[in-house]
């Protein structure tokens, strides 16, 4: 087998100028069929996801309402996340017509490229984003649900963006996938995670499984590519090294964009300390500060006044070099956070989107310290550095007590992670200067490791290598 694999991905509707999502209702086929003789431009989106999200005035949304969720079943955008620059010199992704395409007559894979919410995808959505029983297969076509019914095709569930399902939301795929006919070995789930399949596999015995769980870490690879072929995204070496000649302004770095209630606990915590603004913070999603009051009492018992007093018209709140800043205009997790506020401050909070949990992944936010030479305080699940260090990062254990990430309990680990925070920013600038400054090695390393780590990513191979093998 070469270490390049090719994949032949076939489509049900492909046009002259679009290719568009696997698993669409035929109406929407039907729209952008007629779209297509009017315009010779090539464009990467389906109409219907160019002009309907957060437009309700727009004709889609009168004439379908929620009938077909948020967004149509699956997106294309710019295609399956196995099509990025990451993972080129892997994979060789070709795309074909299920119907009259060269490809047709040989296995195949189907691939339907999720909604980023997992529950509005599967036809059992509580919140009513998607009509109950509108289940993704039953907008197969009928050749390529035949084909896949005889193990002539596989389904390739294509969700290696995001790191969290719950049980439930499992439970509710097995019951869309009950009268779909079809093999649970023909359709593969893919998961942002390092263990997605060992907890899918935990809670369900093979006789349950309707289906494969399979991990893809691909913020990994993609986090890594970008930094390592974009200088604009990170720091330069020079640039850097000059710094060491200056004390810095702050003592920390803690961006955040969506408001979780870990996260408003944690600021929440530093405010009540009175050491809130020797950082540069932001929060630019300021809606659920009750939620992360009740976290912050529940974990921190913090005097909810004194945080009131102290946080008085600083809400939402943006870093200083990124005034203007607003939760619409700062992507998720595409690594956009520019590399000046890392020049200014001494250590970084990183901060995951969970912190409690079975699952094990990483995002770009701990990779953006990383390729900016910071140390980190990871707010993180149980086990998170150790997940870096296997994968052959350093952390910076004689610098910072990180025995938080070996402590299970979530209450007791946010508290030693805020008692190392309040001891760094009990240290005299010099003193921190000094201390930044004695694991310049590391940085050195941990950044050239992660500009080569996509590469050769053993996990992201495997899952590849498991694709390829369903169409042997």
């Amino acid at each position: 087998m070469l270490n390049k694999i090719s994949l032949p991905f076939l489509y049900d509707y492909v046009f002259p100028n679009i290719i568009l999502p696997n698993g669409l209702h035929p109406n929407m086929a039907i729209i952008n069929y007629i779209t297509t003789q009017y315009t010779n431009q090539y464009r990467s989106q389906t109409i219907f996801e160019t002009n309907f999200e957060g437009n309700e005035n727009n004709p889609f949304f009168l004439i379908f309402n929620n009938h077909l969720g948020v967004m149509p079943s699956t997106l294309r955008m710019d295609g399956s996340y196995l099509r990025q620059t990451c993972f080129h010199n892997l994979v060789r992704i070709e795309e074909d017509s299920v119907y009259f395409g060269k490809l047709r007559h040989q296995k195949y894979i189907y691939p339907m490229k999720l909604t980023l919410h997992f529950d509005r995808f599967t036809g059992n959505d509580r919140l009513c984003h998607k009509q109950n029983g509108e289940y993704f297969w039953k907008h197969i076509s009928e050749e390529a649900l035949h084909d896949i019914r005889g193990r002539r095709a596989c389904i390739f569930l294509d969700w290696a963006n995001e790191n969290f399902i719950d049980k439930q939301e499992f439970l509710d795929l097995h019951h869309s996938l009950k009268k779909s006919g079809i093999p649970r070995e023909q359709i593969v789930l893919s998961v942002n995670s390092f263990n997605a399949q060992q907890v899918y596999e935990s809670w369900f015995s093979p006789e349950e499984r309707m289906l494969e769980v399979r991990n893809l870490p691909f913020l990994l690879a993609n986090i890594s590519c970008y930094f390592a072929q974009d200088d604009r995204s990170r720091i330069k070496g020079t640039e850097w090294y000059l710094s060491r000649h200056r004390l810095r302004e702050n003592y920390f770095l803690f961006p955040n964009r969506r408001g979780r209630p870990h996260r408003l606990a944690l600021i929440f915590k530093l405010a009540s300390e009175g050491v809130i603004d020797k950082g540069d913070w932001s929060l630019l999603d300021s809606n659920q500060l009750d939620h992360g009051f009740y976290e912050a009492e529940r974990v921190y018992q913090i005097n909810r006044d004194k945080v009131t007093e102290s946080l008085t018209g600083k809400l939402p709140h943006n870093l200083k070099t990124e005034q203007g800043m607003t939760f619409e205009k700062d992507y998720g997790w595409n690594p956009n956070l520019s590399s000046s506020p890392f020049l200014h401050s001494y250590f970084y909070i990183a901060s995951e989107t969970y912190t409690n949990g079975e699952y094990k992944s990483l995002t770009e936010k701990v990779f953006k310290p990383i390729a900016n030479y910071m140390p980190f305080i990871f707010v993180a699940f149980h086990g998170a550095l150790d997940e870096l260090r296997k994968l052959g990062f350093k952390t910076f254990e004689g610098f910072i007590d990180e025995s938080y990430d070996k402590e299970p309990d979530y209450v007791t680990r946010m508290n030693m992670i805020a008692t190392q925070i309040l001891r760094l920013t009990s240290m005299t600038k010099e003193e921190l200067h000094n201390w930044y400054w004695s694991m310049e090695d590391i940085f050195k390393f941990n950044r050239n490791h992660l500009f080569e780590i996509y590469k050769d990513e053993p996990v992201s191979k495997a899952f590849i290598n498991h694709l390829w093998s369903k169409i042997q």
